[in-house]
């Protein structure tokens, strides 16, 4: 804690001076106001003004001709995290086919951006998304339910063969990843401004851990894509009758995630220890299942296994978040006492 003198200006009026990284920090300027409130044990709370005028943020990303698209990707997702809400991408020369293909995959890969001009060397796009429409909290439960029926829908997939079930699976992994960025760039926003995080009713550790567990929801829905890829890919096959063992360890994986997910949103201790307790015993059944897998010989045994390790580590991601919930909550217990 930092003391600072409280000086007298005038005949009456008493000052003390902000502290100069604080005030960078929040973007306040000579003339603007700040919020006091006095608290019930006789502390004063200072906060920033809140503002609800949208400042324009324009990014310009100078490319080469020949440039490997995957760094123009990567620039325009730095960009995007960075609150750029204007991002105009120039080249010298006429832009090459394939660079213009990567910035329209871009603006489909994440929330918000709008191709809104485009000419022969140049694209501009435009963030038209509000944090405050679709904040931490939604996108990670629209990400739990996605991957939730994804996960369901690829062992039907893969036990029965339905490699249109299977390739619908594919499609709906972009929606996770889409939700997932938006809540990296909704954390970096928080940790650039403050009065976001009041606006979004949420606090810089509570930000933190939605974007933990929107990484981790992210990792489930690659690997529910990862069994999708494997039911296109053993369609053809007749599936043994461990098959319908797996898909019981399936549910028993989803069951789990939804636990550990509501764990995290209702704070609860006791259910976040019954998840983590809970998956010692099932991945011990997965680790005892596994070797009948593999015993059944045949071109789908390494596809089995393959199943089974994104199983098993779908079960494990829930208790990454089961951990999480308890993180938590022992802070926010913490919090109410202090």
């Amino acid at each position: 804690m930092e003391a600072r003198k409280v000086q007298k200006t005038g005949t009456s009026t008493i000052t003390v001076s902000l502290p100069k990284g604080w005030v960078t920090a929040n973007g306040i300027n000579p003339g603007d106001s700040v919020s006091m409130e006095v608290q019930p044990d006789g502390t004063l709370n200072i906060e920033p003004e809140m503002r609800s005028d949208k400042v324009t943020i324009t990014q310009i990303i100078s490319i080469e001709r020949g440039e490997p698209t995957e760094h123009v990707t990567r620039k325009l997702i730095g960009a995007y995290l960075a609150g750029s809400t204007i991002i105009e991408v120039r080249s010298k020369e006429r832009m090459e086919l394939d660079t213009k293909r990567s910035i329209k995959d871009f603006a489909r890969l994440v929330i918000g951006p709008e191709i809104i001009e485009e000419t022969s060397n140049t694209v501009v796009l435009h963030d038209l998304s509000d944090p405050v429409e679709l904040p931490q909290k939604k996108c990670v439960r629209r990400m739990h339910l996605i991957v939730d029926s994804m996960h369901r829908d690829a062992m039907v997939a893969y036990a029965e063969g339905d490699v249109e079930l299977a390739k619908d699976i594919l499609e709906r992994d972009q929606d996770v990843d889409r939700l997932y960025w938006m809540t990296v760039k909704q954390h970096a926003l928080i940790m650039d401004d403050r009065r976001l995080a009041k606006r979004l009713g949420v606090d810089v550790h509570g930000s933190l851990s939605l974007l933990l567990a929107a990484r981790i929801l992210e990792r489930v829905g690659d690997h529910a894509e990862k069994i999708a890829q494997q039911a296109v890919g053993t369609a053809s096959e007749e599936k043994p009758p461990t098959v319908a063992e797996m898909q019981d360890l399936s549910l028993h994986a989803v069951e789990m995630l939804k636990r550990a997910v509501e764990a995290f949103f209702m704070q609860d201790i006791t259910m976040a220890n019954t998840v983590i307790d809970e998956s010692k015993s099932v991945v011990e059944a997965g680790g005892e299942l596994l070797p009948r897998l593999q015993g059944t010989g045949g071109k789908g045994t390494m596809s089995r296994t393959a199943v089974m390790d994104s199983l098993v580590r779908t079960i494990m991601y829930a208790t990454d978040i089961a951990e999480i919930a308890i993180n938590d909550a022992m802070r926010f217990e913490l919090k109410k006492k202090g």
